[in-house]
């Protein structure tokens, strides 16, 4: 839009804000740009008298959220001002975007109403975007993705947990992930994303991935079998590429598949697949290693045969496996 544009778009709101319609043109304008939020607020300042607030006590988030709330529930249409009335606007607001844009993310996830939520519990599911990728959540995740995903933007945001995606390739408008610290970017590929406390690690099936850290320029091209470890507030980028027969996936596939691996790398897989605690206190069992398959076994049956394939002896209470 050009700039009498922006303006008409905000005097015919102020003009009738009773109007849904033109509700709805102001809300679609205001999520066009970060800047266009402060240019409202300033423009609705002045038309009712009000004396423009200081840069630095102005609470941009706790705007947004009033702003968001006063489009879904207007109350009655005001007295139109008297006819004549000019607004004169300072062009340094036609520059607001560039001042706000490092957080323009930020504030659109907090706008009610555009997004969907997805929560599980200690259940997995799984869902099918608009575009037709798909979403598979493991237990204790949270995503959110825009209702009007894949028209011009295919962005999703896991807020916490794991998820694995199967994405349609589509050049034009590229797929991307926010993860705590973490920027992930794809065009068609099928990936796995988990947000722990520790950081957050990306693990590729097939395609190609980038994965990298918010606001900074360094970055990793994943390719199958690749895996990148980036630690909350840290700089390096580790990658590890694994061999085909790995559990990465295993929340998903519901099979654990060990080719003579050692006690560690065991360990971890079970801690990872069934929540739990694995300490291996005889440091001289480390090297021993597994052969075997195990399909949505349960913990118990899984580390009696454990015991009886490595002669070992296993303590199971409560969330602890303890390996002596």
């Amino acid at each position: 839009m050009n700039s009498k544009t922006d303006i008409d778009v905000v005097i015919r709101y102020l003009e009738d804000p009773g109007n849904e319609q033109l509700k709805q043109q102001l809300n679609d304008w205001i999520q066009e740009d970060a800047g266009n939020l402060d240019i409202f607020l300033d423009m609705k300042a002045m038309w009712q008298g009000d004396p423009l607030p200081a840069a630095s006590a102005f609470d941009t988030q706790e705007q947004w959220q009033h702003l968001s709330a006063a489009l879904d529930n207007t109350p009655a249409a005001q007295p139109k001002p008297a006819r004549g009335r000019v607004v004169k606007m300072n062009p340094r607001y036609w520059a607001a975007a560039a001042a706000v844009a490092v957080i323009a993310i930020t504030i659109v996830w907090l706008v009610p109403g555009r997004y969907n939520t997805v929560t599980t519990a200690q259940n997995q599911d799984s869902l099918s975007l608009p575009d037709g990728s798909m979403i598979y959540l493991n237990a204790n995740t949270t995503i959110r993705y825009a209702k009007a995903f894949g028209k011009n933007e295919r962005h999703v945001k896991i807020e916490k947990g794991e998820a694995f995606f199967d994405v349609v390739k589509n050049d034009a408008v590229p797929f991307t992930v926010d993860a705590p610290d973490v920027d992930v970017q794809v065009l068609g590929t099928s990936f796995n994303v988990k947000a722990a406390a520790a950081g957050v690690k990306v693990f590729v099936q097939s395609g190609k991935v980038s994965a990298a850290y918010k606001g900074k320029e360094k970055k990793v091209i994943l390719t199958p079998g690749l895996e990148a470890s980036l630690k909350h507030n840290g700089d390096n980028i580790d990658t590890h590429l694994h061999k085909k027969n790995n559990n990465i996936l295993a929340w998903k596939t519901r099979c654990l598949t060990f080719d003579d691996s050692p006690l560690t790398e065991v360990a971890e897989a079970l801690e990872d697949f069934y929540n739990i605690q694995v300490d291996i206190s005889n440091p001289q069992l480390a090297d021993k290693k597994l052969l075997a398959t195990f399909r949505n076994m349960p913990l118990d049956e899984v580390l009696d045969v454990m015991r009886k394939a490595l002669q070992i002896n296993i303590t199971h209470k409560n969330n602890l496996v303890e390996i002596h």
